[in-house]
């Protein structure tokens, strides 16, 4: 339990815009960008942040893409440049997102920053059909570019049910397989959907599992239902 401990508290560590410890860095200080999904277990970094207005109402929400610091903090503000990488989007500007700003700012003394975007469900078409948004980091006065692989990323939004990115590896164990008809079963039962980040259901664990009990009663009291594919959910 104690080597659990010490696993999670490097996990914070590293998701912590106070230290950036990822990738020893010499040269001109640079950005990059830093997606990840973590729980008390595991951590993923990401190419791509998967968001559906599904289940959530609302005509718009904020989603934020990290940048980290390649390099040392420094006493001033320094301005980090993020653009749609337009050929790359799908999405449409003022129907799906808001413009971004000209540039941003990393803060003094701090080793990341979280970019907002403005995302938007005005289209009817997203419930069937994903956007994506491209964004590219580009060099600024004050920061070059960081890791080669980390430039580049997309947001990928919809008005569809998705499987969450970490379904596999945690809660599979409190739900059982994934179909979308079990989602939807679960939003409309538990009023509720899952959250976007594995950290948030993590903290819930308790709860979580709790809901999953009764959601396998659920269907155990009304089988057989199907799933989009028409095979029965069963039970977990």
């Amino acid at each position: 339990m104690k080597k659990l401990y010490y696993i999670f508290l490097l996990l914070v560590a590293f998701g912590s815009c106070k230290d950036n410890a990822d990738y020893p860095f010499t040269g001109k200080d640079a950005v990059y960008f830093q997606l990840q999904t973590e729980s008390y277990y595991w951590t993923k970094t990401l190419d791509s942040i998967v968001y559906s207005f599904a289940g959530k109402g609302g005509d718009q929400d904020t989603l934020w893409v990290r940048v980290n610091l390649a390099g040392e903090v420094a006493a001033e503000g320094r301005p980090v440049i993020v653009v749609v990488d337009e050929e790359r989007t799908t999405a449409k500007v003022g129907l799906h997102y808001e413009a971004l700003q000209p540039e941003y700012e990393l803060p003094r003394d701090s080793v990341c920053v979280n970019i907002p975007v403005i995302i938007y469900n005005k289209d009817e078409a997203l419930e069937n059909k994903q956007v994506v948004i491209a964004l590219a980091l580009k060099p600024s006065e004050a920061l070059d570019l960081g890791i080669t692989e980390r430039l580049s990323c997309r947001l990928l939004v919809s008005n569809m049910l998705g499987k969450p990115i970490y379904w596999e590896q945690t809660i599979k164990y409190d739900f059982g397989d994934y179909s979308r008809r079990k989602h939807e079963l679960c939003m409309i039962e538990l009023k509720r959907d899952f959250p976007v980040e594995a950290s948030e259901y993590s903290n819930e664990r308790t709860m979580w599992e709790v809901y999953g009990a009764y959601m396998s009663n659920y269907f155990e009291e009304n089988y057989p239902i199907r799933d989009e594919n028409n095979a029965i959910i069963e039970p977990w």
